[in-house]
């Protein structure tokens, strides 16, 4: 399922002051998309905007079905062991996304996500995007003369490049799944 970017081109060049536009970056857009698959991927699940999400499961008894989400805002349909279920009598914690649903079997189609993207997302993946087209040959360092110029290091020895830096990954703690505060 392909999801919207939490950041768009304009949104950037507002942020940047004009410094990184459509126009002068090619790989604007790209830089946008990957900086929010990586938090999406980071987090476990969607985060925004809210959608209904099927999930289907065959195999082992489950205990107690767990919906990977948070803002879970209902769960429309289910059927477990070839019941179908009225979804009015299904117990869920909108928060953590654990239902009442136990079994082997299982279809359910649930609505989770954020209406609008959090502010914090989208000025988190405007900043991820802009690191990695800050220094888009991974360059550390340039020197000319007396200037130097040093670049955002992900790794020992490494700039650029969409990775999720440790101050960056507290910021997102509040959205991702199964991860105790």
């Amino acid at each position: 399922m392909a999801y919207a970017d939490f950041a768009t081109p304009d949104q950037m060049e507002k942020r940047s002051q004009g410094a990184i536009t459509a126009a002068t970056h090619p790989f604007l857009e790209q830089e946008l998309a990957a900086a929010s698959r990586a938090i999406r991927d980071h987090c476990g699940w969607h985060i925004a905007e809210r959608e209904a999400i099927t999930l289907r499961h065959r195999g082992p008894f489950t205990s107690r079905l767990w919906l990977p989400a948070m803002e879970v805002a209902s769960i429309d349909t289910a059927t477990v062991d070839d019941v179908t279920y009225d979804v009015a009598t299904v117990d869920f914690d909108p928060d953590t996304g654990w239902t009442s649903l136990v079994g082997r079997r299982w279809d359910v189609t649930y609505t989770a996500g954020h209406e609008d993207v959090p502010e914090t997302i989208t000025t988190l993946a405007l900043h991820i995007a802009a690191r990695a087209l800050g220094s888009p040959l991974g360059i550390t360092r340039e020197q000319a003369g007396a200037v130097s110029v040093g670049h955002t290091l992900v790794a020992p020895g490494a700039s650029g490049g969409t990775a999720i830096l440790p101050h960056e990954a507290e910021q997102l703690a509040p959205y991702r799944i199964g991860a105790l505060p």
